[in-house]
């Protein structure tokens, strides 16, 4: 990440692990960064074919910090030994993003890894799509529950999902700015598993409608995505 902080560019032509080719992308110093402890993060290896969630546990400003994350023990293994790593995080309402190095990954006594201060934030800015209407089935995955839903639109950046759930279901207290993942059935394409950023959320009579950010997907999770798509439209012209 060889760049001039403070620059605004789309990310046609970039790498997009950090942001969706259809997202603009503003560059600024690490220094920039906004962490504290507790801060929810998703965390990928350039090449994996998933991410996964974790939380800011440890910082030592411009420095180094630390994630509690689960990780298998092949990609353990890899960043046990050094490697790039690249984070993803959500500070009010705007999706952040950086590669970085990791120092280590332990288990004992719990699962964390190590990784460098970045030298470079990037704050990625969505452009809207247009959401396609469907009827998915769905599972939204919190760490301490996990609710069958509906998701009634989807776009290659976001989808609508509905919930029904009771006043004391801890999703009657969901906040914007939270994140969870969607596992989407998306037919011949299969389900994904994808971690998703609360962007809105509307709540009549038990029934929770989320407007949902895609926080981060793949490449071949943007090709099913997108695959999904262009039959949906094809089949209901």
């Amino acid at each position: 990440m060889d760049v001039k902080p403070d620059k605004t560019e789309t990310a046609e032509g970039a790498d997009n692990t950090i942001a969706p080719a259809n997202a603009k992308v503003l560059k600024m110093p690490g220094v920039q960064l906004r962490v504290s402890l507790g801060k929810n993060v998703i965390i990928r290896v350039p090449g994996a074919d998933r991410s996964y969630r974790g939380r800011i546990v440890g910082f030592d400003p411009y420095d180094y910090l630390i994630a509690s994350v689960r990780l298998p023990g092949r990609i353990r293994d890899q960043l046990s030994l050094g490697g790039q790593i690249i984070v993803k995080y959500v500070h009010q309402g705007t999706v952040y993003g950086f590669k970085t190095t990791a120092f280590n990954a332990i288990t004992s006594p719990t699962s964390l890894v190590f990784f460098a201060y970045p030298s470079v934030i990037e704050k990625v800015e969505l452009r809207r799509d247009t959401r396609t209407k469907c009827n998915i089935d769905a599972r939204l995955l919190a760490e301490d529950a996990e609710y069958e839903c509906m998701v009634v639109n989807i776009s290659a950046t976001g989808c609508k999902a509905t919930v029904r759930a009771g006043v004391r279901d801890p999703i009657a207290r969901l906040e914007v700015g939270e994140t969870m993942v969607a596992a989407i059935s998306l037919g011949t394409e299969g389900t994904l598993k994808l971690p998703i950023v609360v962007r809105n959320i509307k709540r009549e009579q038990g029934l929770h409608i989320l407007g949902a950010m895609f926080l981060d997907l793949s490449d071949v999770e943007e090709e099913r995505i997108g695959t999904y798509l262009e039959r949906m439209r094809r089949l209901s012209r």
